[in-house]
């Protein structure tokens, strides 16, 4: 725990998915409270979407970081930005992909691991 989940269009050739992974992985693990021992990244494309008014390419990339509760909003924040950026930075700059991140808080009391 934590879960850096990616979904992403399917049809997006021009991302290196396997080392954006890693990218997000190490991003994370060098934030304060996260333990890399405990982090699981995983990547899900998706089949059928549709972005904005369908004008352009529907390509997008969206991060989901789940984590149990107990952060400050500032670090999540801090999270967030970090995993945009490391996404950005290399493996959409210059690219037509719609990039978002999210964190999301999980149930504590019914996370079971």
């Amino acid at each position: 725990m934590p879960h850096i989940l990616v979904e992403y269009t399917d049809t997006l050739t021009s991302v290196d998915m396997p080392q954006l992974l890693v990218d997000l992985h190490n991003d994370l693990a060098e934030k304060d409270t996260i333990n890399i021992q405990a982090i699981k990244t995983r990547a899900v494309p998706v089949q059928y979407s549709i972005v904005g008014d369908a004008s352009q390419a529907d390509n997008f990339i969206h991060i989901t970081l789940k984590l149990l509760p107990g952060r400050d909003d500032d670090l999540k924040k801090q999270m967030a930005q970090g995993l945009h950026d490391a996404a950005r930075k290399t493996h959409v700059r210059d690219q037509n992909i719609s990039l978002s991140v999210e964190v999301a808080e999980l149930h504590a009391e019914s996370y079971v691991k």
